[in-house]
């Protein structure tokens, strides 16, 4: 299995606001970059366009909640909606 070498961006999404992170294979460290407050879902994937089209990610994260048992929190759904359109549109 080939490695992917390069940026990595993590996305913590929210109803409200969806953090950003940003990191690489090598170092294997990441930091916060920005917080996205757009008012709408279209609007957020305008600003995560443009992080994309900056960064030039070879992979993008998006952070599961669970709970401590592992079973789906009540946003578990809504991050895996959130990511599957990450997918589709990127």
């Amino acid at each position: 299995m080939a490695t992917l070498s390069g940026t990595i961006l993590a996305f913590d999404f929210g109803l409200k606001r969806i953090g950003v992170a940003v990191g690489n294979t090598l170092l294997r460290q990441a930091e916060p970059l920005e917080i996205i407050s757009a008012a709408t879902n279209d609007a957020k994937f305008v600003e995560i366009s443009k992080l994309i089209l900056s960064w030039q990610p070879v992979l993008c994260v998006i952070g599961l909640p669970m709970h401590p048992d592992g079973t789906a929190h009540e946003m578990t759904q809504r991050c895996q909606r959130f990511a599957n359109q990450l997918q589709g549109r990127f």
